[in-house]
Protein backbone atom coordinates (compact mmCIF):
# COMPACT_ATOMS: atom_id res chain seq x y z
CA UNK A 1 0.00 0.00 0.00
CA UNK A 2 1.17 3.57 -0.83
CA UNK A 3 3.43 5.40 2.48
CA UNK A 4 3.51 2.12 4.23
CA UNK A 5 6.65 -0.01 4.50
CA UNK A 6 7.00 -3.86 3.28
CA UNK A 7 7.47 -4.92 6.61
CA UNK A 8 4.12 -3.17 7.60
CA UNK A 9 2.26 -4.19 4.60
CA UNK A 10 3.08 -8.00 5.81
CA UNK A 11 1.80 -7.32 9.17
CA UNK A 12 -1.35 -6.45 7.79
CA UNK A 13 -1.34 -9.51 5.94
CA UNK A 14 -0.79 -11.85 8.34
CA UNK A 15 -3.16 -10.16 10.45
CA UNK A 16 -6.01 -11.06 8.01
CA UNK A 17 -4.28 -14.85 7.47
CA UNK A 18 -4.87 -15.40 11.06
CA UNK A 19 -6.59 -18.61 11.45
CA UNK A 20 -9.57 -18.32 12.96
CA UNK A 21 -10.31 -21.81 14.20
CA UNK A 22 -7.73 -20.89 16.87
CA UNK A 23 -8.88 -20.24 20.46
CA UNK A 24 -9.78 -16.27 20.17
CA UNK A 25 -7.44 -15.25 22.94
CA UNK A 26 -4.91 -16.65 20.67
CA UNK A 27 -6.78 -14.88 17.61
CA UNK A 28 -6.38 -11.60 19.76
CA UNK A 29 -3.07 -12.40 21.18
CA UNK A 30 -1.41 -12.76 17.30
CA UNK A 31 -3.64 -9.47 16.09
CA UNK A 32 -1.64 -7.82 19.37
CA UNK A 33 1.70 -9.23 18.31
CA UNK A 34 1.37 -8.47 14.77
CA UNK A 35 0.80 -4.81 15.23
CA UNK A 36 3.20 -4.34 18.04
CA UNK A 37 6.15 -6.20 15.98
CA UNK A 38 5.36 -3.89 12.67
CA UNK A 39 5.02 -0.32 14.89
CA UNK A 40 7.83 -1.46 17.59
CA UNK A 41 5.67 -0.97 20.12
CA UNK A 42 6.57 -2.28 23.23
CA UNK A 43 2.21 -3.64 24.19
CA UNK A 44 -0.94 -3.81 23.72
CA UNK A 45 -4.25 -4.37 24.72
CA UNK A 46 -7.76 -4.90 22.47
CA UNK A 47 -10.59 -4.06 24.26
CA UNK A 48 -14.70 -5.27 22.97
CA UNK A 49 -17.91 -3.97 23.20
CA UNK A 50 -19.83 -6.69 25.44
CA UNK A 51 -23.09 -7.00 22.82
CA UNK A 52 -25.33 -7.80 26.08
CA UNK A 53 -25.16 -4.60 27.89
CA UNK A 54 -23.21 -2.67 25.48
CA UNK A 55 -20.14 -1.72 27.97
CA UNK A 56 -16.70 -2.13 26.91
CA UNK A 57 -14.30 -4.23 28.59
CA UNK A 58 -10.65 -5.30 28.17
CA UNK A 59 -10.42 -8.68 26.45
CA UNK A 60 -6.24 -9.21 25.78
CA UNK A 61 -3.22 -7.59 26.25
CA UNK A 62 0.14 -8.13 25.09
CA UNK A 63 3.61 -6.99 26.27
CA UNK A 64 2.18 -7.03 29.52
CA UNK A 65 2.09 -9.00 33.03
CA UNK A 66 -0.43 -12.12 33.57
CA UNK A 67 -2.86 -9.71 35.92
CA UNK A 68 -2.23 -6.10 33.33
CA UNK A 69 -6.42 -6.20 32.77
CA UNK A 70 -7.55 -6.69 36.60
CA UNK A 71 -5.13 -4.08 37.69
CA UNK A 72 -6.39 -1.53 35.31
CA UNK A 73 -9.85 -2.69 36.76
CA UNK A 74 -8.70 -2.34 40.32
CA UNK A 75 -6.99 1.54 39.61
CA UNK A 76 -10.22 2.50 38.26
CA UNK A 77 -12.31 1.15 40.72
CA UNK A 78 -10.22 3.07 43.40
CA UNK A 79 -10.26 6.27 41.43
CA UNK A 80 -14.11 5.47 41.46
CA UNK A 81 -14.43 5.57 36.93
CA UNK A 82 -15.17 3.90 34.77
CA UNK A 83 -12.91 1.96 32.33
CA UNK A 84 -14.89 4.44 29.47
CA UNK A 85 -13.67 7.59 31.25
CA UNK A 86 -10.14 6.41 29.40
CA UNK A 87 -9.36 7.88 26.01
CA UNK A 88 -11.59 4.11 25.07
CA UNK A 89 -14.69 5.89 25.93
CA UNK A 90 -13.62 9.13 23.16
CA UNK A 91 -13.19 6.18 20.77
CA UNK A 92 -16.17 4.35 21.68
CA UNK A 93 -18.34 7.81 21.65
CA UNK A 94 -16.53 9.32 18.36
CA UNK A 95 -15.79 6.47 16.45
CA UNK A 96 -12.21 7.93 15.56
CA UNK A 97 -8.50 7.28 16.63
CA UNK A 98 -7.33 9.29 20.09
CA UNK A 99 -3.61 10.00 20.30
CA UNK A 100 -1.51 10.14 23.39
CA UNK A 101 1.83 11.35 22.64
CA UNK A 102 2.21 11.36 26.74
CA UNK A 103 0.35 9.21 29.05
CA UNK A 104 1.27 11.55 32.15
CA UNK A 105 -0.05 15.16 30.63
CA UNK A 106 -3.16 13.26 29.33
CA UNK A 107 -6.19 13.86 31.82
CA UNK A 108 -7.87 10.91 31.16
CA UNK A 109 -5.38 8.25 32.05
CA UNK A 110 -4.66 9.99 35.29
CA UNK A 111 -6.28 6.88 37.14
CA UNK A 112 -3.70 4.98 35.81
CA UNK A 113 -0.48 6.89 35.89
CA UNK A 114 1.07 4.71 38.97
CA UNK A 115 0.37 1.31 36.60
CA UNK A 116 2.22 3.31 33.68
CA UNK A 117 4.75 4.38 35.83
CA UNK A 118 5.63 0.91 36.87
CA UNK A 119 5.37 -1.13 33.52
CA UNK A 120 7.13 1.73 31.26
CA UNK A 121 5.43 3.22 28.86
CA UNK A 122 4.42 6.71 27.45
CA UNK A 123 2.61 7.30 24.34
CA UNK A 124 -0.34 5.36 23.37
CA UNK A 125 -2.44 5.00 20.23
CA UNK A 126 -6.33 4.00 20.48
CA UNK A 127 -7.91 2.87 17.32
CA UNK A 128 -11.75 1.95 16.91
CA UNK A 129 -12.50 -1.17 15.11
CA UNK A 130 -15.72 -1.21 13.50
CA UNK A 131 -18.71 -3.14 12.30
CA UNK A 132 -19.84 -0.71 9.36
CA UNK A 133 -20.40 2.56 11.12
CA UNK A 134 -21.03 1.16 14.68
CA UNK A 135 -17.36 0.60 16.80
CA UNK A 136 -17.10 -3.02 18.14
CA UNK A 137 -14.01 -2.49 19.94
CA UNK A 138 -10.60 -0.93 19.94
CA UNK A 139 -7.01 -2.21 19.08
CA UNK A 140 -4.80 -0.06 21.25
CA UNK A 141 -0.63 0.54 21.20
CA UNK A 142 1.64 1.58 23.75
CA UNK A 143 5.29 2.63 23.43
CA UNK A 144 8.04 2.91 26.08
CA UNK A 145 8.83 6.26 24.70
CA UNK A 146 7.43 9.75 24.16
CA UNK A 147 6.41 9.35 20.84
CA UNK A 148 5.54 11.80 17.81
CA UNK A 149 2.58 10.04 15.51
CA UNK A 150 3.61 9.97 11.90
CA UNK A 151 0.95 9.97 9.63
CA UNK A 152 2.16 5.97 8.18
CA UNK A 153 1.71 4.79 11.88
CA UNK A 154 -1.62 6.31 12.25
CA UNK A 155 -2.69 4.99 8.81
CA UNK A 156 -0.90 1.58 9.61
CA UNK A 157 -2.74 0.84 12.70
CA UNK A 158 -6.04 2.39 11.79
CA UNK A 159 -5.77 -0.29 8.66
CA UNK A 160 -4.78 -2.94 11.12
CA UNK A 161 -7.94 -2.29 13.37
CA UNK A 162 -10.13 -2.44 10.55
CA UNK A 163 -8.71 -5.74 9.31
CA UNK A 164 -8.89 -6.95 13.26
CA UNK A 165 -12.38 -6.14 13.33
CA UNK A 166 -13.05 -8.40 10.46
CA UNK A 167 -11.25 -11.29 11.73
CA UNK A 168 -12.18 -11.05 15.26
CA UNK A 169 -16.22 -11.10 13.62
CA UNK A 170 -15.40 -14.16 11.87
CA UNK A 171 -13.05 -16.07 14.42
CA UNK A 172 -16.78 -15.31 17.40
CA UNK A 173 -18.57 -16.81 13.68
CA UNK A 174 -16.14 -19.67 14.03
CA UNK A 175 -16.30 -19.97 17.66
CA UNK A 176 -20.34 -20.34 17.22
CA UNK A 177 -19.89 -22.69 14.65
CA UNK A 178 -17.72 -25.10 16.26
CA UNK A 179 -20.03 -24.76 19.66
CA UNK A 180 -22.85 -25.93 17.09
CA UNK A 181 -20.85 -29.04 16.44
CA UNK A 182 -20.05 -29.86 19.10
CA UNK A 183 -24.23 -29.66 20.09
CA UNK A 184 -24.40 -32.28 17.63
CA UNK A 185 -22.09 -34.47 18.65
CA UNK A 186 -23.22 -34.53 21.90
CA UNK A 187 -26.75 -35.69 20.18
CA UNK A 188 -25.89 -37.78 17.67
CA UNK A 189 -28.46 -40.49 19.33
CA UNK A 190 -31.16 -39.43 18.18
CA UNK A 191 -30.01 -38.66 14.24
CA UNK A 192 -33.24 -37.87 12.88
CA UNK A 193 -33.99 -34.60 15.95
CA UNK A 194 -30.21 -33.99 14.97
CA UNK A 195 -30.70 -33.70 11.31
CA UNK A 196 -33.78 -31.35 11.80
CA UNK A 197 -31.49 -29.46 14.30
CA UNK A 198 -28.63 -29.32 11.77
CA UNK A 199 -30.57 -28.06 9.04
CA UNK A 200 -32.34 -25.30 11.33
CA UNK A 201 -28.98 -23.85 12.29
CA UNK A 202 -27.64 -24.22 8.54
CA UNK A 203 -29.91 -22.21 7.93
CA UNK A 204 -29.82 -19.85 10.05
CA UNK A 205 -26.09 -19.48 10.10
CA UNK A 206 -26.36 -19.06 6.07
CA UNK A 207 -29.28 -16.59 6.55
CA UNK A 208 -26.73 -14.89 9.18
CA UNK A 209 -24.02 -15.08 7.52
CA UNK A 210 -25.59 -13.58 4.30
CA UNK A 211 -27.17 -10.44 6.81
CA UNK A 212 -23.88 -9.46 7.26
CA UNK A 213 -22.37 -9.72 4.02
CA UNK A 214 -25.26 -7.90 2.65
CA UNK A 215 -25.45 -5.67 5.96
CA UNK A 216 -21.48 -4.37 4.91
CA UNK A 217 -20.45 -1.34 3.82
CA UNK A 218 -17.23 -3.17 2.39
CA UNK A 219 -17.96 -5.08 -0.98
CA UNK A 220 -17.81 -7.97 -0.59
CA UNK A 221 -17.07 -10.63 -4.13
CA UNK A 222 -16.40 -13.68 -5.17
CA UNK A 223 -14.02 -14.90 -7.63
CA UNK A 224 -13.96 -18.25 -9.46
CA UNK A 225 -10.29 -19.45 -10.33
CA UNK A 226 -10.71 -17.51 -13.88
CA UNK A 227 -11.45 -14.31 -12.53
CA UNK A 228 -14.67 -14.16 -13.05
CA UNK A 229 -17.76 -12.44 -10.56
CA UNK A 230 -19.34 -15.20 -9.46
CA UNK A 231 -20.81 -13.52 -6.43
CA UNK A 232 -21.36 -10.00 -4.74
CA UNK A 233 -23.36 -8.30 -2.42
CA UNK A 234 -25.12 -5.17 -2.23
CA UNK A 235 -22.80 -2.86 -1.50
CA UNK A 236 -19.76 -4.36 -4.00
CA UNK A 237 -21.76 -3.44 -7.11
CA UNK A 238 -22.30 0.30 -5.81
CA UNK A 239 -19.02 0.83 -5.09
CA UNK A 240 -18.16 -0.29 -8.78
CA UNK A 241 -21.20 1.29 -10.06
CA UNK A 242 -22.16 -1.68 -12.50
CA UNK A 243 -25.48 -3.47 -12.29
CA UNK A 244 -25.07 -7.00 -10.94
CA UNK A 245 -26.63 -8.75 -14.00
CA UNK A 246 -24.24 -7.12 -16.13
CA UNK A 247 -20.88 -8.26 -14.01
CA UNK A 248 -21.37 -11.92 -12.87
CA UNK A 249 -19.76 -14.40 -15.42
CA UNK A 250 -17.67 -11.22 -16.35
CA UNK A 251 -13.74 -10.86 -16.25
CA UNK A 252 -12.81 -8.68 -13.73
CA UNK A 253 -11.27 -6.64 -15.84
CA UNK A 254 -14.20 -5.13 -17.06
CA UNK A 255 -14.45 -2.44 -14.63
CA UNK A 256 -10.95 -1.35 -14.65
CA UNK A 257 -9.77 1.48 -17.28
CA UNK A 258 -7.46 0.39 -19.92
CA UNK A 259 -4.05 2.11 -18.01
CA UNK A 260 -5.05 -0.10 -15.36
CA UNK A 261 -4.68 -3.39 -17.69
CA UNK A 262 -1.26 -4.22 -16.88
CA UNK A 263 -1.15 -3.39 -13.05
CA UNK A 264 -4.10 -5.71 -12.32
CA UNK A 265 -3.07 -9.03 -14.44
CA UNK A 266 -0.10 -8.45 -12.28
CA UNK A 267 -1.80 -8.18 -9.26
CA UNK A 268 -3.95 -11.05 -10.29
CA UNK A 269 -0.67 -13.08 -10.50
CA UNK A 270 -0.02 -12.50 -7.40
CA UNK A 271 -3.38 -13.88 -6.27
CA UNK A 272 -2.95 -17.23 -7.98
CA UNK A 273 0.60 -16.94 -6.82
CA UNK A 274 -0.76 -17.01 -3.16
CA UNK A 275 0.82 -13.88 -2.52
CA UNK A 276 -2.47 -11.82 -0.33
CA UNK A 277 -0.94 -8.26 -0.35
CA UNK A 278 -3.76 -5.13 -0.17
CA UNK A 279 -3.14 -2.62 -2.64
CA UNK A 280 -5.14 0.57 -4.14
CA UNK A 281 -6.37 0.84 -7.38
CA UNK A 282 -9.11 2.60 -9.74
CA UNK A 283 -11.68 1.31 -11.58
CA UNK A 284 -14.30 3.32 -14.15
CA UNK A 285 -18.11 2.78 -13.25
CA UNK A 286 -20.96 2.39 -16.22
CA UNK A 287 -20.99 6.01 -16.29
CA UNK A 288 -17.74 6.38 -16.55
CA UNK A 289 -17.20 7.97 -13.65
CA UNK A 290 -13.51 6.95 -11.81
CA UNK A 291 -12.99 5.43 -8.40
CA UNK A 292 -10.25 4.71 -6.01
CA UNK A 293 -10.80 1.50 -4.21
CA UNK A 294 -8.68 -0.35 -1.54
CA UNK A 295 -8.59 -3.83 -2.16
CA UNK A 296 -7.93 -7.20 -0.36
CA UNK A 297 -8.62 -10.59 -0.91
CA UNK A 298 -7.81 -14.26 0.40
CA UNK A 299 -8.23 -17.84 -1.34
CA UNK A 300 -11.01 -20.04 -0.39
CA UNK A 301 -12.43 -23.30 -1.63
CA UNK A 302 -16.10 -23.46 -1.89
CA UNK A 303 -17.71 -26.98 -3.59
CA UNK A 304 -14.34 -28.27 -3.87
CA UNK A 305 -13.13 -25.37 -6.23
CA UNK A 306 -11.05 -23.03 -5.11
CA UNK A 307 -11.97 -19.33 -5.33
CA UNK A 308 -11.03 -15.71 -4.16
CA UNK A 309 -12.98 -14.03 -1.73
CA UNK A 310 -12.45 -9.97 -2.57
CA UNK A 311 -13.34 -7.00 -0.37
CA UNK A 312 -13.12 -3.62 -1.57
CA UNK A 313 -14.02 -0.39 -0.03
CA UNK A 314 -14.46 2.56 -1.76
CA UNK A 315 -11.39 5.37 -1.05
CA UNK A 316 -11.94 7.77 -3.46
CA UNK A 317 -13.37 10.58 -1.22
CA UNK A 318 -10.78 9.72 1.28
CA UNK A 319 -8.11 10.78 -0.73
CA UNK A 320 -9.38 13.68 -1.77
CA UNK A 321 -9.35 14.71 1.28
CA UNK A 322 -5.89 14.09 1.68
CA UNK A 323 -4.75 15.72 -1.38
CA UNK A 324 -6.90 18.59 0.23
CA UNK A 325 -4.98 19.00 3.33
CA UNK A 326 -1.69 18.07 1.54
CA UNK A 327 -2.30 20.89 0.10
CA UNK A 328 -3.35 23.02 3.16
CA UNK A 329 -0.29 21.27 4.66
CA UNK A 330 2.09 23.06 1.91
CA UNK A 331 0.30 26.41 1.88
CA UNK A 332 0.68 26.45 6.03
CA UNK A 333 4.41 25.21 5.97
CA UNK A 334 4.60 28.37 3.22
CA UNK A 335 3.08 30.25 5.48
CA UNK A 336 5.50 29.02 8.38
CA UNK A 337 8.45 30.02 6.61
CA UNK A 338 7.21 33.54 5.84
CA UNK A 339 6.20 34.23 9.27
CA UNK A 340 9.41 32.92 10.50
CA UNK A 341 11.53 34.58 8.34
CA UNK A 342 9.49 37.79 9.41
CA UNK A 343 10.25 37.39 13.04
CA UNK A 344 13.87 36.55 12.09
CA UNK A 345 14.34 39.79 9.91
CA UNK A 346 12.14 42.15 12.44
CA UNK A 347 14.14 40.97 15.67
CA UNK A 348 17.41 41.70 14.15
CA UNK A 349 16.06 44.99 12.62
CA UNK A 350 14.65 45.39 16.78
CA UNK A 351 17.52 44.46 18.30
CA UNK A 352 20.32 46.69 16.48
CA UNK A 353 18.57 50.12 17.69
CA UNK A 354 17.86 48.24 20.87
CA UNK A 355 21.01 48.04 21.62
CA UNK A 356 21.98 50.75 20.79
CA UNK A 357 20.05 52.96 23.11
CA UNK A 358 19.96 50.54 25.86
CA UNK A 359 24.39 51.92 25.38
CA UNK A 360 23.70 55.64 25.16
CA UNK A 361 21.42 55.46 28.22
CA UNK A 362 23.97 53.74 30.50
CA UNK A 363 26.05 56.62 29.40
CA UNK A 364 23.73 59.09 30.12
CA UNK A 365 23.32 57.51 33.80
CA UNK A 366 26.89 57.04 34.32
CA UNK A 367 27.38 60.89 33.33
CA UNK A 368 30.11 59.69 31.43
CA UNK A 369 29.10 62.64 28.90
CA UNK A 370 27.82 65.30 31.09
CA UNK A 371 25.85 66.11 34.66
CA UNK A 372 22.30 65.13 35.02
CA UNK A 373 19.89 65.30 38.11
CA UNK A 374 17.56 62.74 39.93
CA UNK A 375 14.73 63.46 37.98
CA UNK A 376 16.41 62.55 34.34
CA UNK A 377 18.37 59.50 36.53
CA UNK A 378 14.73 58.24 37.22
CA UNK A 379 13.96 58.74 33.87
CA UNK A 380 16.43 57.15 32.25
CA UNK A 381 16.30 54.51 34.22
CA UNK A 382 12.46 53.81 33.04
CA UNK A 383 14.43 53.73 29.77
CA UNK A 384 17.08 51.30 30.51
CA UNK A 385 14.48 49.00 32.44
CA UNK A 386 11.87 49.02 29.42
CA UNK A 387 15.06 48.38 26.76
CA UNK A 388 16.20 45.57 28.75
CA UNK A 389 12.46 44.12 28.83
CA UNK A 390 12.09 44.54 25.18
CA UNK A 391 15.63 43.23 24.39
CA UNK A 392 14.96 40.24 26.45
CA UNK A 393 11.77 39.56 24.40
CA UNK A 394 13.64 39.54 20.92
CA UNK A 395 15.98 36.91 22.47
CA UNK A 396 12.87 34.91 23.12
CA UNK A 397 11.42 35.26 20.01
CA UNK A 398 15.03 34.75 18.43
CA UNK A 399 15.16 31.27 20.44
CA UNK A 400 11.21 30.20 19.30
CA UNK A 401 12.59 31.26 15.78
CA UNK A 402 15.94 28.53 16.21
CA UNK A 403 13.37 25.82 18.06
CA UNK A 404 10.66 25.94 15.17
CA UNK A 405 13.54 25.35 12.77
CA UNK A 406 15.07 22.92 15.26
CA UNK A 407 18.56 25.06 15.21
CA UNK A 408 18.53 25.68 19.12
CA UNK A 409 21.94 24.94 19.24
CA UNK A 410 23.76 23.72 22.11
CA UNK A 411 27.54 23.83 23.66
CA UNK A 412 27.86 20.69 25.64
CA UNK A 413 30.67 20.20 28.48
CA UNK A 414 31.24 19.84 32.08
CA UNK A 415 29.44 21.98 34.10
CA UNK A 416 28.50 22.50 37.91
CA UNK A 417 25.08 22.81 38.70
CA UNK A 418 26.07 24.33 42.13
CA UNK A 419 27.84 27.29 40.46
CA UNK A 420 24.83 27.75 38.12
CA UNK A 421 22.24 27.91 40.79
CA UNK A 422 24.86 30.25 43.15
CA UNK A 423 25.14 33.11 40.56
CA UNK A 424 21.87 32.51 38.99
CA UNK A 425 20.41 33.25 42.98
CA UNK A 426 22.73 36.44 42.76
CA UNK A 427 21.63 37.91 39.80
CA UNK A 428 18.21 37.49 40.41
CA UNK A 429 18.36 38.97 44.61
CA UNK A 430 18.31 42.23 43.51
CA UNK A 431 15.13 41.77 41.70
CA UNK A 432 13.44 39.69 44.83
CA UNK A 433 14.39 42.14 47.28
CA UNK A 434 12.64 45.45 45.00
CA UNK A 435 9.35 43.17 46.38
CA UNK A 436 10.25 41.94 49.78
CA UNK A 437 11.24 38.16 48.80
CA UNK A 438 13.15 35.89 50.68
CA UNK A 439 15.25 34.24 48.04
CA UNK A 440 16.92 31.40 49.28
CA UNK A 441 18.98 28.36 48.33
CA UNK A 442 20.00 25.10 49.60
CA UNK A 443 23.58 23.71 49.22
CA UNK A 444 24.04 20.28 48.74
CA UNK A 445 27.51 19.42 47.02
CA UNK A 446 26.48 18.14 43.50
CA UNK A 447 28.23 16.24 40.78
CA UNK A 448 28.91 17.83 37.69
CA UNK A 449 26.66 17.02 34.47
CA UNK A 450 27.35 17.08 30.92
CA UNK A 451 25.15 20.30 29.65
CA UNK A 452 25.07 23.70 27.86
CA UNK A 453 26.23 26.35 30.93
CA UNK A 454 24.41 29.56 28.90
CA UNK A 455 21.56 27.47 28.26
CA UNK A 456 20.83 25.98 31.85
CA UNK A 457 21.28 29.27 33.03
CA UNK A 458 18.71 30.90 30.83
CA UNK A 459 16.27 28.11 32.01
CA UNK A 460 16.61 28.96 36.01
CA UNK A 461 17.00 32.92 35.61
CA UNK A 462 13.62 32.18 33.53
CA UNK A 463 11.66 29.90 36.36
CA UNK A 464 13.57 32.58 38.86
CA UNK A 465 12.20 35.50 36.87
CA UNK A 466 8.78 33.92 36.51
CA UNK A 467 8.61 33.06 40.63
CA UNK A 468 9.66 36.24 41.57
CA UNK A 469 6.34 37.47 39.16
CA UNK A 470 3.69 35.58 40.57
CA UNK A 471 4.75 35.64 44.45
CA UNK A 472 3.09 38.45 46.09
CA UNK A 473 5.24 40.63 48.68
CA UNK A 474 7.05 39.40 51.87
CA UNK A 475 6.71 36.16 50.14
CA UNK A 476 9.35 33.23 49.78
CA UNK A 477 11.04 31.23 46.86
CA UNK A 478 13.54 28.35 47.75
CA UNK A 479 15.53 26.84 45.10
CA UNK A 480 16.37 22.90 46.25
CA UNK A 481 18.94 20.59 44.94
CA UNK A 482 18.56 17.04 45.45
CA UNK A 483 21.51 14.12 44.16
CA UNK A 484 19.60 11.30 42.98
CA UNK A 485 21.18 7.58 42.00
CA UNK A 486 21.00 8.60 38.44
CA UNK A 487 19.99 12.10 37.91
CA UNK A 488 20.20 15.60 39.56
CA UNK A 489 16.71 16.89 40.48
CA UNK A 490 16.41 21.28 40.61
CA UNK A 491 13.45 22.00 42.64
CA UNK A 492 11.89 25.61 42.75
CA UNK A 493 9.64 26.43 45.04
CA UNK A 494 7.63 29.50 45.50
CA UNK A 495 4.59 31.09 47.58
CA UNK A 496 3.15 32.73 44.85
CA UNK A 497 -0.57 32.15 43.37
CA UNK A 498 -0.35 29.06 42.13
CA UNK A 499 -1.80 27.10 39.16
CA UNK A 500 -4.68 25.48 38.54
CA UNK A 501 -5.34 22.41 37.93
CA UNK A 502 -6.35 22.12 34.58
CA UNK A 503 -3.55 24.51 33.83
CA UNK A 504 -0.68 22.36 34.75
CA UNK A 505 -0.12 20.25 31.67
CA UNK A 506 -0.87 23.35 29.26
CA UNK A 507 1.08 25.99 31.07
CA UNK A 508 4.75 24.84 28.97
CA UNK A 509 2.84 24.77 25.64
CA UNK A 510 4.31 27.83 23.33
CA UNK A 511 2.45 31.28 23.58
CA UNK A 512 -0.28 29.62 26.34
CA UNK A 513 -0.77 31.66 29.24
CA UNK A 514 -3.25 31.05 32.23
CA UNK A 515 -4.55 34.67 31.57
CA UNK A 516 -4.24 35.38 27.94
CA UNK A 517 -6.54 38.72 28.10
CA UNK A 518 -4.82 42.16 27.37
CA UNK A 519 -6.21 42.76 30.79
CA UNK A 520 -4.15 40.90 32.57
CA UNK A 521 -2.53 41.48 35.96
CA UNK A 522 1.01 39.79 34.55
CA UNK A 523 2.85 40.60 31.53
CA UNK A 524 4.53 38.25 29.43
CA UNK A 525 4.10 36.48 25.87
CA UNK A 526 3.96 32.57 27.23
CA UNK A 527 7.22 31.44 25.25
CA UNK A 528 9.57 31.64 28.37
CA UNK A 529 8.35 27.84 29.74
CA UNK A 530 8.28 26.71 26.45
CA UNK A 531 11.69 27.60 25.97
CA UNK A 532 12.95 26.13 29.00
CA UNK A 533 11.04 22.77 28.39
CA UNK A 534 12.95 22.15 25.06
CA UNK A 535 16.47 23.13 26.62
CA UNK A 536 15.41 20.31 29.34
CA UNK A 537 14.79 18.00 26.65
CA UNK A 538 17.84 18.69 24.55
CA UNK A 539 19.74 17.50 27.86
CA UNK A 540 17.78 14.20 27.97
CA UNK A 541 15.74 15.38 31.07
CA UNK A 542 12.22 16.62 32.02
CA UNK A 543 10.68 19.32 33.39
CA UNK A 544 7.45 19.86 35.34
CA UNK A 545 5.27 22.26 38.02
CA UNK A 546 3.45 21.03 40.60
CA UNK A 547 0.73 23.30 42.46
CA UNK A 548 -1.31 22.49 46.04
CA UNK A 549 -3.43 26.45 45.92
CA UNK A 550 -0.12 27.93 48.42
CA UNK A 551 2.31 28.25 45.90
CA UNK A 552 3.91 26.52 43.24
CA UNK A 553 7.01 24.11 42.44
CA UNK A 554 9.32 23.77 38.99
CA UNK A 555 11.23 20.26 38.88
CA UNK A 556 13.91 20.03 36.75
CA UNK A 557 15.38 16.28 36.11
CA UNK A 558 18.99 15.94 34.22
CA UNK A 559 20.80 12.81 33.84
CA UNK A 560 24.37 12.44 35.38
CA UNK A 561 27.39 11.08 33.32
CA UNK A 562 27.44 7.42 32.57
CA UNK A 563 30.08 5.04 31.77
CA UNK A 564 30.04 1.46 30.33
CA UNK A 565 29.69 0.22 34.51
CA UNK A 566 26.84 2.56 35.05
CA UNK A 567 26.32 6.43 36.48
CA UNK A 568 29.40 8.13 37.04
CA UNK A 569 30.05 10.04 39.97
CA UNK A 570 31.91 12.96 39.35
CA UNK A 571 33.04 14.36 42.54
CA UNK A 572 30.90 16.48 43.86
CA UNK A 573 31.47 19.91 44.45
CA UNK A 574 31.67 21.45 47.94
Amino acid sequence: MKNIEKSKLKALSDIASIDISLEFNDVLQSILKFTCEATGAQSGTIMLVDESDNNIRMVASYGLPQNYIERVYDAAKKAGVPLASSPSGTVLETGKYYLVPNVFEEPKDKPWYDLTKELGFSSQLFTPMKKGLKVIGLLNVYWAELRRFTDEEIKFVTIAASQASSVVQNAKLCGRLENNVQELKQYKENLEEIIKEAHKKLYDSERYLRTIIESSMDGILVVDENGRFEFGNDSAFNILGWPEQELIGQFFMKVFPDDMEKFMLERWQEVQNGIEKPYETKIITKNREIKYLFVSHSPAILNKRKKYVVVVKDITEKLRLEQELKESYEELKEADRIKTEFISNITHELLTPLTSIKGFVELLNDEAIGRINEEQKKSLGIIHRNSERLIHLIKELVDISHLEKNKLGLQFGLVSINDILSKCVLDMQPLAKEKQISLFQDAPPLPRIWGDEERLTQVIINLLANAIKFTPQNGKITVIPHDLTEQVKISIRDTGIGIPPDQLSRIFDRFYQIDGSTKRKYGGTGIGLSICKNIIEKHYGSIWAESDGNGSTFHILLPKLKTKEGVSNVKPES
